[in-house]
């Protein structure tokens, strides 16, 4: 049987793909459905990033774009969009004719295959655009064009002597923020020119804009806090556990919150390991060497009921998984796990569950992912944007001041 959904609209799509996002790493699926805490941390440690970002300049490509709606004469709601898509598209293709081996641009294999992207930049980037305060308004992608449309109608009702204040002849009122009002976005870097100056590297107003919204808005975050601080040492870590050199650093809040992630991390991979180990009929190499090293009594010191209470994880049947592998690691029971691991996979999967059909898959293949890097990667690039802007304006000016 062949499975889909009805695509009723581009925000159904959006949040489609947006729920698929969650469902594991980079593409991982998440076969043991311990998402919601991982996704718990990761949005309290990178806030508004996702696993799909590339590059910090599309925080501020998404709201030029709907600025130059604003300008548009077009008032068809489809027309408009399709203004909107052509001109993300347009982006990609101005990207790769100044660098094609740029990397992060958003539908470079598609554009060489001749297509464009499903996916595009402001569905990707749209849950941090609102994060951080660029978009003022809980609004859909969709509602901010509505709104344009609306408030450009108001206004050419307005010009034309129609008394708008008393609310005569409004069309689409319930998309208005107010006469003549286009404000849906906090964007000062914006200039009309934005895209004959277009590239993928940020600006150093933009940066420093970019730098503030975060720190701002997520002032609690590890995110806001790297920044804040300029701490440059995390672009030396290539994992969320190289974190552990520097985390002295951080406040003593974040700290906690992060050593018990990495304890979640550890203990969900050893479960994964199990998970490895039972589909390939313990044939995966890898599997069972990583098997023999697992110190499993360590592990089960998770403390289960501070990570599940913080997160405010109410499912009853991923609590019950958790602390029921908890028990037999205490007592290092591998067919325990095995079997625990595999009633949950069924539960979750019913007749698509691995774990039903043992031996039957390439056993050098790894399933289900490895530890967890809370979007970390994606949160770093971002960063390093940030910080590649600000050290290049900064040489810039020394330049100068040298030359002077």
């Amino acid at each position: 049987m062949e499975l889909g959904w009805i695509d009723f609209s581009s925000t159904d799509r959006n949040i489609v793909m947006g729920v698929l996002d969650l469902l594991g790493e980079k593409g991982v699926l998440d076969e043991l459905g311990i998402a919601p805490i991982r996704d718990y941390y990761s949005e309290l440690f990178f806030p508004g990033t996702s696993t799909v970002q590339t590059r910090a300049k599309y925080f501020l490509i998404v709201p030029y774009i709907f600025k130059d709606l604003e300008s548009s004469s077009q008032l068809d709601f489809f027309k408009l969009k399709k203004e909107f898509d052509s001109a993300e598209e347009n982006c990609a293709h101005i990207f790769l004719e100044k660098n094609p081996k740029e990397n992060g641009v958003i539908g470079k294999r598609a554009i060489l295959n001749g297509r464009w992207v499903n996916r595009k930049p402001s569905s990707i980037y749209w849950a941090g655009l609102r994060e951080y305060g660029i978009v003022k308004y809980k609004l859909s992608i969709d509602d901010c064009i509505k709104r344009i449309i609306a408030q450009k109608k108001n206004r050419k009702k307005s010009n034309l002597g129609n008394n708008i204040d008393k609310g005569e002849g409004i069309e689409d009122d319930k998309f208005a923020l107010g006469n003549n009002n286009f404000n849906l976005f906090n964007i000062p870097t914006y200039n009309q020119n934005w895209i004959e100056e277009l590239d993928i590297h940020l600006t150093y107003d933009e940066c420093q804009f970019l730098k503030n919204q975060i720190i701002t808005n997520c002032n609690e975050s590890m995110f806001a806090y790297i920044l804040k601080e300029d701490l440059y040492e995390v672009l030396d870590c290539k994992s969320f556990m190289d974190l552990q050199s520097i985390i002295h650093k951080f406040p003593k809040n974040i700290q906690n919150d992060y050593f018990r992630a990495l304890s979640f991390s550890e203990f969900v991979f050893a479960l994964r390991v199990i998970y490895n180990v039972m589909i390939s009929n313990e044939n995966n190499q890898k599997a069972n060497e990583w098997l023999n090293t697992l110190d499993l009594k360590e592990i089960s010191n998770i403390d289960l009921d501070e990570i599940l209470s913080s997160g405010e994880i109410e499912n009853k049947r991923l609590r019950r998984f958790l602390n029921e592998s908890k028990d037999l690691m205490k007592t290092e029971d591998i067919e325990g796990l095995k079997e625990c691991v595999k009633s949950q996979e069924i539960y979750l999967k019913n007749n698509r569950a691995k774990s039903l059909h043992v031996g039957e898959f390439d056993y050098n293949v790894w399933f289900g992912g490895d530890v967890l890097n809370y979007r970390f990667q994606n949160a770093k690039a971002i960063i390093q944007d940030i910080y590649d802007s600000e050290n290049k304006s900064v040489e810039v000016i020394e330049d100068v001041e040298s030359e002077q």
